[in-house]
C-alpha cells in the first residue's frame, strides 16, 4: 500500500482479469438535466467508469446519457457500469429482476460490476447511510448471505454482468463471505479518504484479490430525504425497492481540503485540494470515484496521473488525526465487526464537525 513516486497507470486488473478504471465518476445525490449533463461531461473529458445504484433513482438519466455518448465515438465497452443489488427483506428471490431493472434503466446489455449495496437488509440504506436496527438485521441476514450470493454469482453465469463484488463490507463480513463463496469478490466498494483511511480493511482486501473503491474520496454532502433535486420520475422499478431523493446541503469536504497539510501539498504541485486526496487515493492502490455535477471540477478531479505525491507527502497524508467515520458519532478509532454503527443518524459526525477543529497531520 506504501505510495511510491512515479506514474500510476489510469486502471487496475481485477481478479476477473478485467480492468477497472482508476477513477470514475459518482452519481450518488446527482439527478435531473444535471445528471445527464455530469455524465456527458465526465466521458467527454476521458472518464471511462460510470458508478451507479438502483437506489439512487438516475439510472434513466445516466442511460440517457450513455446513448448519447454511443452514438458517437464511444462504444459499450469502452464504459465501465457499475450498478449495485439493493436488499430489502423481501428481495432476495428476485435479484435476477433488480439486474435486469438497472440493464433496462441503462439501456445496456451487461454490467462491467454489480455489487451487493449494503452487506445487511434493511428498508432504507444508501451509500453513505447505513441501514437502521443493524444489530439484529445483521445477525438475521448473516444467515441469508449464502442464498443472496448464490443467487450474485448466477448472474454471472447468465451473462448479464462480467463481475459481482460488494459494498460497505467490513473485514470480518468478507472473511464469513469468502468461506462458502465459489467467487470471489472482484471489488469491495468502501467510504476512503484521509479521514477515514480504513488502512486494515484495504491490506485485507488487497491480500485477498479484491480490489477497494473509494465511493466517497472527497467526502460527502450532508443529506436526507427531502424535495427532489436528483431522481427520475420514470423509469421501471424492482417491486419494493424505494426511490429516493436527496437534497444538497453542507459540503462535508470542507474541513478536509481546509486542512494545512493538504493545501500545502496543493499549492506545491499546483493542483486543487481534490486533486491531492484522489492522487493519495490512488498511490494507496485504490480506485476512486468522486462525484460533482460541476463541469469544471469533473474536469479538474480527472487530473490525476501526470504528477505524483512524494512519500513524505503520502505518509504526511496517512497521519491525518483523529480518523472519522462520515456516517458515524464522531472520531472514531474502529467499527463494530458488523461495519455499521448503532444509534446514529446519517453523517452526523460531519454535521457535528466545525470547520475550525484542529487535525493534526
Amino acid at each position: 500500500m506504501k505510495g511510491k513516486t512515479g506514474s500510476v497507470r489510469n486502471y487496475f486488473t481485477l481478479n476477473t482479469g478485467a480492468k477497472i478504471p482508476a477513477i470514475g465518476l459518482g452519481t450518488w445525490q446527482s439527478g435531473g438535466d444535471l445528471c445527464v449533463e455530469a455524465v456527458k461531461t465526465a466521458l467527454s473529458v476521458g472518464y471511462r467508469h460510470i458508478d451507479c445504484a438502483h437506489l439512487y433513482g438516475n439510472e434513466i438519466e445516466v442511460g440517457e446519457a450513455l446513448a448519447e455518448a454511443f452514438k458517437c465515438s464511444l462504444k459499450r465497452e469502452d464504459v465501465f457500469l457499475t450498478s449495485k443489488l439493493y436488499c430489502t427483506m423481501n428481495s432476495i428471490n428476485r435479484i435476477e429482476n433488480s439486474v435486469r431493472v438497472s440493464l433496462k434503466n441503462l439501456g445496456v446489455t451487461y454490467l462491467d460490476l454489480y455489487l451487493m449495496h449494503w452487506p445487511d437488509s434493511s428498508a432504507f440504506g444508501d451509500a453513505t447511510d447505513p441501514p437502521s436496527k443493524s444489530g439484529s438485521e445483521y445477525r438475521q441476514f448473516l444467515n441469508r448471505l449464502k442464498t443472496t450470493w448464490k443467487a450474485m454469482e448466477g448472474l454471472v453465469g447468465l451473462g448479464l454482468v462480467r463481475a459481482i463484488g460488494v459494498s460497505n463490507f467490513s473485514v470480518q463480513q468478507i472473511k464469513e463471505l469468502l468461506k462458502f463463496a465459489k467467487v470471489v469478490p472482484a471489488v469491495n466498494q468502501v467510504e476512503l479518504h484521509p479521514f477515514w483511511r480504513q488502512g486494515e480493511l484495504v491490506k485485507f482486501c488487497q491480500l485477498k484479490g479484491i480490489h477497494v473503491s473509494a465511493h466517497t474520496p472527497l467526502g460527502v454532502p450532508t443529506s436526507g430525504p427531502g424535495p427532489s433535486d436528483s431522481g427520475s420520475s420514470g423509469g421501471e422499478d424492482e417491486p419494493g425497492t424505494p426511490r429516493i431523493s436527496f437534497r444538497r446541503s453542507r459540503s462535508v469536504h470542507g474541513p478536509m481540503l481546509k486542512l494545512s497539510v493538504v493545501s500545502e501539498i496543493a499549492d506545491r504541485h499546483k493542483k486543487t485540494p481534490e486533486q491531492v486526496i484522489l492522487r493519495w487515493g490512488l498511490q494507496r492502490g485504490t480506485s476512486v470515484l468522486p462525484c460533482s455535477l460541476k463541469p469544471d471540477r469533473i474536469r479538474k478531479n480527472i487530473d490525476i496521473f501526470t504528477w505524483c505525491l512524494s512519500d513524505e507527502e503520502w505518509n504526511r497524508l496517512n497521519h491525518i488525526e483523529p480518523q472519522v467515520c462520515l456516517f458515524g458519532n464522531g472520531p472514531l478509532t474502529h467499527l463494530p465487526d458488523s461495519g455499521f454503527l448503532t444509534g446514529s443518524s446519517p453523517l452526523q459526525a460531519v454535521n457535528e464537525m466545525d470547520d475550525d477543529v484542529e487535525y493534526t497531520a
